[in-house]
């Protein structure tokens, strides 16, 4: 396993996207905050529970999730997923390390956009103090990593890069609103929307929503899995 690790770490690391996408989404959040702040400067600072999942948006996450695509779609794209296989042919392991090493750059990405949000806000006082940060990072990362690992998962299913990036976005953004708009005749459909309960998890917590994205996580995880497992490269 930590020869895979390893590579799979030293192909990471070693593209260029994989940075600047991340980059992208770090900025984008600390845009955010800035953003922010220019229209809080007449009202009473925001809890820090709220400041900054408005700052840290759907375009950061999905910079900085784009290596979990990377991870597969790149290998498909050029047909190097064969070699791989043939060199690595425990196929578990491959599966697995294709997930922990864009996980851990997302993390860290998801840290430090966290840490830039609240340190702007704070200083513009447009937040609250930084006693709720713990509970902010774990919501944060729980968050981009759970949709990190549903864009690998698509991404894996389809073999096709911009098919997990937009698979997933598509999904959050049209799908489940055009679902919820169902609510009409099913009182209780939104609930077992993944996204959108995700949404409501990052921002107020509710721990049965943040369930029914973990669910739908493992669920398309498994199958992604199965998948990688039982079909030729």
């Amino acid at each position: 396993m930590s020869r895979v690790l390893a590579y799979e770490r030293v192909r990471a690391s070693t593209l260029r996207s994989t940075w600047i996408f991340s980059s992208i989404g770090a900025s984008l959040a600390l845009l955010g905050a800035v953003l922010t702040n220019a229209t809080s400067e007449s009202v009473e600072p925001l809890p820090l529970l709220t400041y900054v999942p408005n700052a840290y948006t759907f375009l950061s996450v999905i910079f900085i999730t784009i290596p979990f695509a990377q991870s597969f779609g790149h290998e498909y794209r050029d047909g190097t997923m064969r070699l791989t296989l043939s060199q690595f042919p425990h196929r578990s392991d491959v599966y697995f390390a294709k997930l922990l090493i864009p996980a851990a750059l997302a993390t860290g990405f998801a840290v430090l956009s966290t840490f830039l949000v609240a340190i702007a806000g704070t200083t513009a006082n447009a937040a609250e103090n930084l006693g709720s940060l713990p509970t902010v990072l774990f919501r944060i990362v729980g968050f981009t990593l759970m949709w990190g690992l549903l864009v690998a998962a698509v991404t894996a299913l389809t073999r096709n890069l911009a098919a997990g990036i937009m698979g997933v976005l598509v999904w959050s953004l049209l799908v489940e609103q055009l679902i919820g708009l169902a609510s009409t005749w099913f009182s209780d459909i939104d609930q077992y929307l993944p996204l959108s309960n995700g949404q409501l998890w990052l921002t107020n917590g509710n721990g049965r929503s943040g369930l029914v994205m973990l669910v739908a996580t493992v669920v398309l995880v498994g199958l992604a899995f199965y998948r990688f497992q039982r079909h030729d490269a």
